[in-house]
Parts: structure tokens; C-alpha cells; sequence
């Protein structure tokens, strides 16, 4: 099939077909049979069933990642190497001239000659239909395939130093490089093949902002808008033409082993200018004798005795330079070849052309068995034909020359060529190069029912987002106009664009044209399409953030758990809707029925061979363990998810990024600022995407507070204003509800209490204590957000009853519903309000009900954003508690709060002592003079140490007038007292 695919992650080693070959010459001038069985008889008329996949990505095609075989009969230009080598000098190297100047073969040497120095080489052949997504997959292969390490991105500020605006697969790739340090070298051939314009963008932010190491070295006929020349022009990288390329006289007389005489030289090297395809073709005639088995086309005996003549007729190589027009030269190399075979060669040549890789089983089947070793005989082609182990490629001279040929002379047979490769591709499950292949024959019906009858909506779960992309572009209206279930799978990558609306009103359409989505097309199956639907309305639903407990969303869920529970559905639909249900249960706080489905999701998806949808299994069961409390838990799935991103689709942004977010939020929780710091994305990314509840309101939360730390109230505001409007763009009232609440905290915070309250009033959101703490009716997150942003308010205004009440209420469900993180934060909140209310023993003892649960919960978080509070607090509750583990507990997290207490924090007698250590006195001075027995003094000096965290007297007296406790003085008398 075609070389190409359609997204996803990680390599699929060997031929997806099952057979490994070695069609073109081997280093020993011998040719191999093909491995694996052959098949007989005509093209098939019909798909069949596909197999799955082991593997995911396993569409991705191995021979685009390695470099061709040396032919037999290759031959060695060293000085052309060397000039190409000591890649360390320089960043780039360009080859840039017409078809058939050995641009390939030299790159494939210079390639090989790395690899044996030790350094990790990575070579990726370039097709028109390479996306940045798809280029990503394809580097991200070659490169695992090269040894290199290619560590998930964590790094946030270095991956924005050296790629600016760079897609995540290729950060990540120029991360790996850059700190691999020693030389590598990425070799990009058939760069004039690029047509998306993207696709070049990103080509070229690899060649101005890859690492100082990359070495990247480029192969193309015409440039197809890379920017090359500024590299070259300052010294920085090497350009060879065809100048450059074509052989010199001294190199023809050795190419043809001495055998012309002077005179066949001069005349060969004028007429051919040094074309090095043009010597490759003129050396196999000479060397030929009659066509294999003696069998002769007509008009071949003619040819056969004018050899030079017919080289003569063909223009001078290149003569016009790399823009000449190729089509002349390819249809004098391309009638001379054909002169020399027989009429059935001819036509089997024709035939197999029209693959683009030629893998063994492959072309047995399509064109009949026995159909490669019959490639691997015709010695015309030797030296024309690249190996890439498991498969073939013809030179792209000749092969695009006979399509033409086999278009222009005989449209019928190549429509049904281009049908059999397609089918045959279908059902080794290669969706992309079989829908290129049922374009090329126009066949659009056969592409629809390519997609249909393969794997349609489960493609997504099996195989990845960028897969289910690659194949956006051949969903045409005329492809899907008879495929309802195509429309659907059209939904998923809107939303997944960000096009939410659009995917609302495609979903809608078809329901109109379906019956309300009970009617498939003529022949279709009304049942898949039935569970189809269910699936992506439910996820609409999910991505559009509607409210949890609505009654659209519990009619949604109803019929998920349907299909969910239905053993005749095809198991990645069914695990997908159970992943439904898992992530609306957790988000109601549903926790053992999320864990429940949960567990059927992954089963469907193990089933099936989906590690996508066991990642996001991961993700969803990593967020409810952290709702739980169980940081361990949470951290090992979201740990395991970052690892299949990067093992299985190492170019899927969206999934690395839903767990970054995910991540930080919890390191936030654990009061971890660092990994915070290195984790946290920009919220700005989630704007290219659409994701779920959860991922919305974690990515802007913690960009909020974050914001909030280093630049106040005003930083954090900016960031949640930005997040609301963005919300409303996408019509997600639950997220902006959602963020109104956190606006109001902030406000709360800053002291704009006056603010805050019309905020809460503009906002619509809820008075009443029923409607802020409900699990039922609204998302666990909403209910922790408004319910905290509510009682800060209340207790700001001066109303601690109502805040007292709302916090309690709070507590009390949390507790029930097994809200670990909402329990915490409504105990930080409930110990604020008591503060306030001048109640110290019950701010103690709300804070020892905190403390009892940071041990098994390890989110000291709520107490931080408390600090001012928390510090004052934490000392009376140590002044007044004799229970040794909770003041260890208490101890422990004076430690995360940063900074010794407030002035106000000391009592008037620890001034009056502070102020008596300050003078030198020793005990048995200050005691009476401040009307204390000697237990007593001792019990405030030990208090003055716990405050200021002094090491002693001394130390004690400086902390205390470094606070404003003590008035600034000269040195201490220091030795009139022990430092005790």
C-alpha cells in the first residue's frame, strides 16, 4: 500500500502484512523468496472482516522509518560520502535536484556510515499526506528505533526555550535530542512530497530552533517551502545540486568497470550528462541479453539493436536544472524500459507500480502468487528498486511514470488495481493507505465502506486521537452522505477540535436523517448505529459540560448503561460508554459505581486491544482517587497514563496534556510548588482542545491560584476572566458557574468584599445552603467551589452563624460521600470562620480534625491558602494539647507554612520576657523582676522558641527584632548568659 498514515503512536516492527522479504538484490547479488504464504486468484470483490490489531499503531509502515538496502551492484562515490560526512560541522545538508541524481542512495550511505560511528541516526521518508501530528508519530519511531530516549515532556520551561511554537511530539523530540548532547543525525527524504502547509511550519521550526546537536540532512526534488537557505548561506549547513551529483568521466569508466571504450565514454558522458539513473538503465540494457525467458514483445527485436540510439534520444539529464521538466526524461527512461520486456512483464510492471510499498503478501494477493519473486527476477529494475527490508519501492521516476502510463492507456484495469490494493489494505485493518487508494480510483462508496465495515466509531479507543484525524480528510460529503455512522465519527474530531457547536449540530442532523437515530442506511445496521449514537451523544454531553444531575444527562446515561450492559455491541463502544459512566458517577461522588464501571471499562477496552481507552480509564480513576484522599492512588494512575502516552502516542498532545493538568492539580493539593511549577501547562493549550469537566476545572484553578501567588488578587482574576470568556465561547455554563464561584473566592481574598458580593448576585449563583451543597445535582467540584467561595464570603461580611452552618453542612456530606479533599477544604473554612468569631478553642479544634486527617489524606493545601490564619492557630492549639502525636502533626506542618508568626502573636509576658533576654539578665534576675518562679520562666522561653524557631537566647532576641517584636538595638551582651 501507500506510504503514510493516519496518526497514533509508537512502531509497528516488521510487515503489517505478515511477511518479511527481501525482494531487491541481496548483498550477495541473489535473490530471496518471499517469507509467508502467497495467494492466488483474482482481486477480491468484497472486504472482509478485519482482524484487530495487536498492537495499536500498528498502522504505522516500518519502511518509512529505514533507510533502503545498498543494491547489487552499488557503487561507491567516497568523496561525495566524505563531503557529505562530518556532520558535527554543520546543521544541515541539502540535496536538492531532479529524480533519479541518487539523492536517496547517498543520504541511505550517509545514514548507515552514522550508524556505524555509534550515533543515533533516525531516517523517515515524507508522503503529501503527512500532518505535523503524523510527521510527530513517524520521528517519534524513528528516532525509539535510532535508541534514543524519548522521555515524557515535563519540562514546560525549557520545552517553550527551545521550540517556541512547536507541537508537543516534536518539543518532546528536540527535549530528547538536546540532552542526548552527543551528535544526531534526522534524515528527511522525499521532502518534496510535503502538501500540508502545517506540516512544512513544522519542518521548518525543527530546522531554526532544533537542538545544536540535530544535524538534519533533506532530500527533495523541489523545495517545498522549507527554510534552508539562511543555514546554508552563513556556513552553517552544505547544498549539492545536480552539479554536484552527476558522475564525473573517471566515475563512469568505473560505474561500467572499465568496459567502455574512450570513445563509448565520451559519447555516453555527453549524452547523459553524468545522469546517474540514466548510466543505471544503460548499464542494465548492456549487460542484458533477451528478456527473461526469451519471450519478446512486439517490436522488441528492433529495439534490442538500436540500445544507443534510444539513449541518445533521451534529453541530457537534468540538462535545465533541478526545475527541468521531469516528464520528458521519465518517458524516455520509462518506453526504453518497457522496450526490453515482454508484453506480459510490461503489464505486471504497470500492475505493481501502483503500489507504493511493496510488501510480499500484499501483492500476492492482489496481483497473484508469486507476484514479488516475479519483481525480484526482471533484472531490468536492478539498481531501480529501494529495500527496506520487509518492503519494496520502485525508483519515483519509473513508478510515476507507469501510473501515468497505466491511468492514461488503461483506466479501467487501474480503477481495479487501485479497488483490490484497497480491500486488500482494509483487512490488514491500514484504514489510511486504503482510503487513498479507493480516492484514487474514485471509488467513494468503497471508501465509505472501507470505514464502515472495518472498525468506524471504535477507531477512536483502539488506536488515537491522531489516527481517527488522519482520516478526517477523506470523509468527504459524497463519502459520508450514505453513512450516517461516518457523520458520527466526524462528531468526535470536531469536538476534539474544539468545534464543539459544529459536532452539536452534525450529531442533530443525524438524527433527523436517522429517525432519531433508529434507521440506518439501506444495508447498514441499525443497531450499531443505535450504539453509535448513544456513545457520542453521551460524550458530547460530557465535553459540553452540561450540568451532572440534569435531566438530558440522566436520560443520556440511561441508555449508555443499556449499551454498556449489551454483550452483542462491539466492546470498545461498550467500554467507552462505561467510561461514560464512570466519569459522571465520580463527578456525583458516585464513588464505588464509578469504580464499578470503571473496572467494565477497562475490561471492554483490554478485550478489544484499546490501550487509548485504558489511558483514559487511568485518567478518570486517578481523578476520583484524588477526590478520595488517595494521593498515592491518584499519583500511580496518572504515573501509568503518562506512561502510555509515551510508549503508544507519543505525539497525542491532548492526552499528554489532560495529564499534565491532572498532575499538577494534585501536586497543588500536596503543597508540592515545584512540581507544580514544572507540570502546570499553560491554560491557554486547553483552548485548541475540548476536554471534560474535571480537566477544565483543574487546568484553570490551579492556573488561578498559582497566578494569585505571584502577583495577588489582580494576577488571579486575569487568568479566571480569560477562563470565563473562553468557557462561554464553547457554551459551557457548568465551567463558567464553576469559575464564577472561584472568581468570588479571590475577590473575597483580596478584600473587594463589595465586589465579591455583586459578583455573586450578576452570577445567578445560589443563596440558599440546599443548592450549594448538593452531590446530586451538580459536579462534587461545583459544590466544593461554591460552597468554600459562599462561607469566605459570609464569614468576611461579619455573619459566622451562617458561615458556621454552611461549613458544617459542608463537612457532613463530604464526610458521607467520601470526599476527602472537600472535607479538608470545608475544615480550613470552618476553621477561618471560627477565627474570626474570636472562638480560638474551636479553631483549634477544627484544626485538630484537619491534622487527624493530613495523615492518611496528604493535602496540607487548604491550610496554606490559610496561612495568615493557620499560623496563630497551630500555636494556640500547641500551647493547649499535651497529645504527642498531634502536636508531631502540628510540628510537621508549622514546617509548610512558611515564615515565623506575626508580631501579634506574642503575648504581653513573652514581650516582657523577650525584652528581659535582651538585656543579658540571666534566670535567677529575670524571675523576680517579672514575678515568675523558675518552671514558669522557663515555660515562655521555650514558647519564645517555638515562635521565632530560635536556636537560643541569642538567636531568640535577633528573630524578635528582625519581626517588630523588639525594637532595633546594638550588639547583644551575649556574654553575661549561656546560650541555652
Amino acid at each position: 500500500g501507500r506510504g503514510g498514515g493516519g496518526g497514533g503512536g509508537g512502531l509497528a516492527e516488521g510487515s503489517p502484512a505478515g511477511g518479511v522479504m527481501r525482494a531487491g538484490p541481496t548483498p550477495g547479488g541473489t535473490r530471496q523468496r518471499p517469507a509467508g504464504p502467497a495467494r492466488t486468484g483474482s482481486p477480491p470483490a468484497a472486504a472482509a472482516a478485519p482482524d484487530r490489531p495487536a498492537t495499536p499503531a500498528s498502522w504505522l509502515l516500518a519502511p518509512r522509518v529505514t533507510a533502503p538496502a545498498r543494491t547489487s551492484g552499488y557503487f561507491d562515490r567516497p568523496a561525495l560520502i566524505e563531503r557529505l560526512g562530518r556532520i558535527e560541522r554543520r546543521r544541515v545538508t541539502v540535496l536538492a535536484a531532479p529524480a533519479g541524481f541518487g539523492k536517496t542512495t547517498l543520504l541511505a550511505e550517509l545514514f548507515r556510515r552514522e550508524r556505524e560511528r555509534g550515533r543515533v541516526a533516525a531516517w523517515v521518508t515524507l508522503t503529501g499526506d503527512d500532518t505535523p501530528a503524523i510527521l510527530g508519530a513517524y520521528l517519534a519511531g524513528a528516532f525509539g528505533r535510532a535508541g534514543l530516549n524519548l522521555p515524557v515532556l515535563d519540562d514546560r520551561a525549557a520545552a517553550r526555550r527551545v521550540l517556541p511554537h512547536a507541537a508537543r511530539h516534536t518539543a518532546l523530540l528536540t527535549r530528547a535530542v538536546e540532552t542526548h548532547a552527543a551528535p544526531c543525525l534526522l534524515v528527511l527524504d522525499d521532502a518534496d512530497r510535503l502538501a500540508v502547509p502545517e506540516t512544512v511550519d513544522a519542518v521548518n521550526t525543527l530546522l531554526r530552533h532544533g537542538p545544536r546537536n540535530l544535524h538534519v540532512a533533506v532530500a527533495y526534488r523541489r523545495n517545498p517551502g522549507l527554510d534552508l537557505d539562511d543555514a546554508v548561506l552563513a556556513g552553517r549547513g552544505i547544498r549539492l545540486g545536480a552539479e554536484q551529483l552527476r558522475f564525473s568521466r573517471p566515475e563512469i569508466a568505473r560505474f561500467f568497470g572499465g568496459g567502455l571504450s574512450p570513445d563509448e565514454l565520451g559519447a555516453l558522458a555527453a549524452r547523459t550528462e553524468g545522469w546517474p539513473v540514466a548510466l543505471r538503465i544503460h548499464r542494465n540494457l548492456r549487460a542484458g541479453g533477451p528478456p527473461p525467458g526469451g519471450a519478446r514483445g512486439p517490436g522488441a527485436d528492433a529495439l534490442a539493436g538500436t540500445q544507443v540510439e534510444a539513449i541518445e534520444r533521451m534529453p541530457p539529464g537534468g540538462a535545465r536544472g533541478p526545475g527541468a521538466d521531469e516528464g520528458v526524461t521519465a518517458d524516455a527512461l520509462g518506453e526504453r524500459l518497457l522496450g526490453t520486456l515482454s508484453h506480459a512483464d510490461r503489464e505486471f510492471l504497470l500492475d505493481v507500480a501502483l503500489f507504493d510499498w511493496i510488501e510480499p503478501a500484499l501483492a500476492d494477493e492482489v496481483l497473484g502468487a508469486g507476484a514479488t519473486r516475479r519483481l525480484a527476477g526482471l533484472a531490468e529494475l536492478d539498481g531501480l528498486l529501494h529495500d527496506r527490508g520487509d518492503a519494496v519501492r520502485l525508483h519515483p521516476l519509473v513508478r510515476d511514470w507507469c501510473v501515468a502510463r497505466r491511468r492514461r492507456d488503461t483506466p479501467d484495469r487501474f480503477r481495479r488495481i487501485q479497488v483490490a490494493i484497497a480491500r486488500a489494505l482494509a483487512r490488514r485493518n491500514r484504514l489510511v493507505p486504503a482510503l487513498r487508494h479507493a480516492r484514487d480510483a474514485g471509488d467513494e462508496r468503497l471508501a465509505g465502506d472501507v470505514l464502515e465495515r472495518t472498525q468506524g466509531l471504535p477507531l477512536w479507543f483502539l488506536e488515537g486521537l491522531t489516527r481517527l484525524r488522519g482520516i478526517d480528510r477523506f470523509l468527504t460529503p459524497a463519502v459520508v452522505e450514505r453513512y450516517p455512522r461516518l457523520d458520527l465519527l466526524r462528531c468526535i474530531v470536531l469536538v476534539k477540535s474544539g468545534r464543539v457547536g459544529e459536532a452539536h449540530a452534525l450529531c442533530a442532523a443525524v438524527g433527523r436523517r436517522t429517525r432519531g437515530f433508529t434507521r440506518d442506511r439501506a444495508g447498514g445496521d441499525d443497531r450499531k448505529l443505535r450504539a453509535d449514537s448513544v456513545l457520542v451523544r453521551a460524550l458530547l454531553a460530557g465535553f459540553g459540560c452540561l450540568p451532572a444531575g440534569g435531566a438530558e444527562v440522566r436520560a443520556l446515561l440511561a441508555e449508555a448503561a443499556a449499551v454498556a450492559d449489551d454483550a452483542d455491541v462491539d466492546p470498545a463502544i461498550r467500554g467507552g460508554c462505561s467510561l461514560v459512566l464512570c466519569a459522571n458517577a465520580h463527578r456525583r461522588a458516585r464513588f464505588e459505581v464509578s469504580r464499578r464501571r470503571g473496572l467494565q471499562a477497562k475490561a471492554h477496552f483490554e478485550r478489544c486491544g484499546s490501550r487509548y481507552g485504558g489511558l483514559f480509564h487511568d485518567l478518570h480513576a486517578g481523578v476520583a482517587a484524588m477526590a478520595r484522599g488517595e494521593a498515592q492512588a491518584a499519583a500511580g494512575h496518572y504515573a501509568h497514563a503518562r506512561r502510555t502516552v509515551k510508549q503508544y502516542f507519543p505525539e497525542d498532545g491532548e492526552s499528554a496534556l489532560v495529564a499534565d493538568v491532572l498532575t499538577a492539580e494534585l501536586d497543588l493539593e500536596r503543597d508540592r510548588p515545584k512540581a507544580v511549577a514544572q507540570r502546570a501547562p499553560e491554560p491557554g493549550k486547553l483552548c485548541d482542545t475540548a476536554t471534560w469537566f474535571d480537566v477544565y476545572a483543574a487546568a484553570w484553578s490551579v492556573a488561578a491560584e498559582t497566578a494569585s501567588e505571584r502577583g495577588g488578587a489582580a494576577a488571579g482574576l486575569a487568568v479566571l476572566d480569560d477562563a470565563r470568556a473562553h468557557a462561554r465561547s464553547l457554551g459551557l455554563a457548568g465551567v463558567v458557574r464553576y469559575l464564577s464561584a472561584l472568581r468570588v473566592s479571590v475577590l473575597v481574598a483580596g478584600g473587594r468584599l463589595d465586589e465579591a458580593g455583586e459578583a455573586w448576585r450578576c452570577d445567578r449563583l445560589p443563596d440558599a445552603e440546599p443548592a450549594i451543597v448538593d452531590p446530586d445535582g451538580q459536579s462534587w467540584r461545583e459544590m466544593e467551589a461554591l460552597a468554600e467561595a459562599r462561607i469566605r464570603l459570609l464569614a468576611a461580611r461579619g455573619d459566622p452563624d451562617a458561615a458556621r452552618g454552611l461549613a458544617a453542612r459542608l463537612c457532613a456530606v463530604a464526610g458521607a460521600r467520601g470526599l476527602a479533599r472537600t472535607l479538608m477544604r470545608g475544615l480550613a473554612a470552618a476553621m477561618v470562620v471560627e477565627h474570626r468569631a474570636g472562638a480560638a478553642d474551636r479553631a483549634a479544634a477544627r484544626l485538630a480534625e484537619f491534622l487527624a486527617r493530613v495523615r492518611t489524606a496528604d493535602y496540607p493545601r487548604p491550610l496554606v491558602r490559610e496561612r495568615a490564619v493557620a499560623r496563630e492557630v497551630l500555636e494556640h492549639l500547641l500551647e493547649t494539647t499535651a497529645e504527642p502525636a498531634l502536636r508531631a502533626a502540628a510540628d510537621a506542618l508549622r514546617g509548610r507554612l512558611g515564615g515565623p508568626p506575626p508580631a501579634a502573636a506574642f503575648t504581653p509576658r513573652e514581650i516582657d520576657v523577650l525584652q528581659e533576654l535582651a538585656t543579658g539578665a540571666k534566670d535567677r534576675e529575670i524571675a523576680p523582676r517579672l514575678g515568675l518562679s523558675g518552671d514558669g520562666l522557663r515555660y515562655h522561653v521555650r514558647r519564645i522558641y517555638r515562635k521565632t524557631r530560635a536556636a537560643g537566647r541569642v538567636d531568640a532576641v535577633r528573630r524578635a527584632r528582625a519581626l517588630g517584636v523588639l525594637p532595633p538595638a546594638g550588639p547583644l551582651p551575649s556574654g553575661r548568659y549561656r546560650n541555652r
